[in-house]
């Protein structure tokens, strides 16, 4: 057995490229985590463990619980925004235990405090509960790449085949983006017309290193009407074996030509192009069955997967101490697990 902590960056790649192609796979590299980075989220860091024929990875951000509250020598640790939590491949129960121990035994080391993951849709879960309890978050939806244009098309609803004709109708095109600045223009202003949580705006840090990704990780589609301006657009990023659909928005005078609908389908026929099966639109804003977006995005496919978040307090002595001087000097109540980063950006200066 052997228990690896990861932080450098040539490391992790070899061992991501040891593993086998997967859906998603995309979530799990380093220069994505390094976006995240980047936008205050935490250090990139990962946990690689073998036992056996198994062999599970987890990476996850690890930021130090902030100064003011008396956090120094403690860290929480969460999988980046997406999907991710540990990637177990060829798995057995014994392995399983023996990666519990291991990781709980690693964060009592390290100064855990607590842990938050989102895991994968397209990995198998069921051996974690009795480590993480994952809960139910969302479904997701996802495009099966499978068949021409016209079969993807078929298998749509009826109303999201007569957006996209629509939209065809109206004479929009699909075009590559060399970078994502004109997108990031419309998905801010997105952003500020619906009232987004400030978290959804992401910094120009984040920004930026989205644009510098490598090449075949990634792609920017945009949306022109007949004039030629750019009215939509998309942030995708990609694996060996799918793509997946990052961050978009369109523009509000040309909703109703709806556009967003255009560049979905239009992006699935590019991704087919590649080789890749499937497209992963992603989920909605709840699990609840009149979520519009969730409603939007189910009407591509009807191919959907559960989307499982966890929650875990390693000590909960320390968490709760640094909950209440949070609470005290904010007077705010916790919303989330690791609420007590919030309206400190400051903190540790």
């Amino acid at each position: 057995m052997s228990a690896e902590f990861i932080t450098d960056q040539a490391r992790w790649q070899q061992i991501i490229e040891q593993l086998p192609g997967f859906c998603g796979k995309a979530y799990y590299q380093y220069y994505y985590h390094r976006v995240c980075e980047l936008n205050g989220e935490g250090r990139p860091a990962a946990i690689y463990f073998k036992q056996g024929q198994t062999a599970i990875f987890y990476p996850f951000l690890l930021r130090p619980v902030p100064a003011i509250l008396g956090g120094n020598g403690f860290f929480d640790m969460q999988s980046a925004y997406g999907y991710g939590g540990p990637a177990v491949f060829g798995s057995s129960e014994e392995a399983i235990q023996a990666f519990g121990k291991a990781h709980a035994d690693w964060a009592e080391k390290e100064g855990i405090v607590a842990e938050f993951v989102r895991f994968s849709p397209f990995l198998d879960q069921s051996l974690l509960t009795p480590f993480f309890k994952p809960e139910l978050n969302r479904k997701t939806v996802s495009i099966e790449l499978s068949g021409d244009f016209a079969s993807m098309l078929c298998r749509a609803s009826g109303p999201r085949q007569r957006n996209y004709r629509k939209a065809a109708r109206a004479g929009l095109r699909y075009v590559a983006m060399p970078d994502i600045d004109k997108i990031v223009r419309i998905y801010r202003e997105a952003m500020q017309r619906i009232g987004a949580d400030s978290y959804y705006h992401f910094s120009d840090r984040y920004f930026s290193a989205l644009n510098e990704l490598p090449p075949d990780s990634r792609f920017y589609a945009g949306i022109l009407d007949t004039d030629g301006r750019l009215i939509a657009g998309g942030i995708f990023l990609q694996d060996e074996t799918a793509a997946h659909y990052h961050l978009g928005a369109s523009t509000q005078e040309a909703r109703d030509l709806q556009p967003d609908t255009f560049m979905l389908f239009e992006a699935a026929r590019h991704i087919a192009a590649s080789g890749r099966k499937i497209l992963h639109l992603g989920g909605g804003l709840s699990l609840a069955e009149d979520d519009g977006l969730y409603r939007f995005k189910s009407g591509f496919s009807k191919k959907r997967h559960d989307f499982y978040i966890a929650r875990k307090i390693h000590r909960p002595q320390k968490y709760q101490e640094f909950s209440a001087k949070w609470q005290a000097l904010t007077g705010r109540e916790p919303q989330i697990l690791l609420h007590y980063h919030e309206g400190l950006e400051h903190a540790n200066i």
